[in-house]
């Protein structure tokens, strides 16, 4: 009888931590016009904007995006992840890069548009480069999705929650889709 009760008990905290998550994705709304940016310039923008194409959510990416372009958005996209070779590429610096980064996220706050913080790079997107991008995007965001290999070290679970932003995990970039769909209604 015990184990039977055990048994109930951990199903029902299943099912409970499962409406949780649902919850939270239900409770985080994205809407569009949608402004797609880059925190990082890794091509991973690029990948995000395929996923928002496929899912028929209506975008306009500008990886270099200044506070100006949030005009008549309703969700600002963030694809984290630093490049090197983005940044040359660019022409610019990490120091411009994160200052750049920063007005955005202020205007962002201050007309009331959620911000969407995509990581999909894994593990390969971490490090001394990224990490400044995934603390700086992480304090501002309104919800994360990110690939579970990215992870390992739960310096992106530590920055949610001192940040109290929801995260959802997903196994690889093809599952971004799922809740892409999930929080804008599609």
């Amino acid at each position: 009888m015990r184990v039977r009760w055990v048994v109930m008990g951990w199903a029902a905290a299943c099912l409970l931590a499962a409406a949780t998550a649902s919850a939270a994705e239900v409770k985080f709304a994205a809407k569009e016009p949608v402004l797609l940016m880059s925190a990082g310039q890794s091509a991973d923008v690029q990948m995000v904007k395929i996923l928002l194409d496929r899912n028929k959510i209506s975008a306009k990416t500008s990886p270099l995006a200044g506070p100006d372009e949030l005009q008549g958005m309703k969700t600002l996209a963030v694809a984290v992840g630093g490049s090197g070779k983005g940044l040359g590429a660019a022409g610019i610096d990490v120091e411009k890069e994160a200052a750049r980064v920063r007005k955005v996220l202020e205007k962002a706050k201050a007309m009331g548009v959620p911000v969407l913080a995509l990581m999909i790079g894994g593990q390969s997107k971490r490090g001394e480069l990224s990490d400044p991008f995934i603390t700086q995007v992480t304090a501002s965001a309104s919800y994360l999705i990110v690939v579970k290999e990215g992870d390992q070290d739960g310096f992106i679970s530590k920055a949610a929650a001192k940040a109290k932003v929801p995260i959802r995990f997903v196994e690889k970039i093809s599952e971004v889709q799922e809740p892409l769909k999930t929080i804008f209604g599609k």
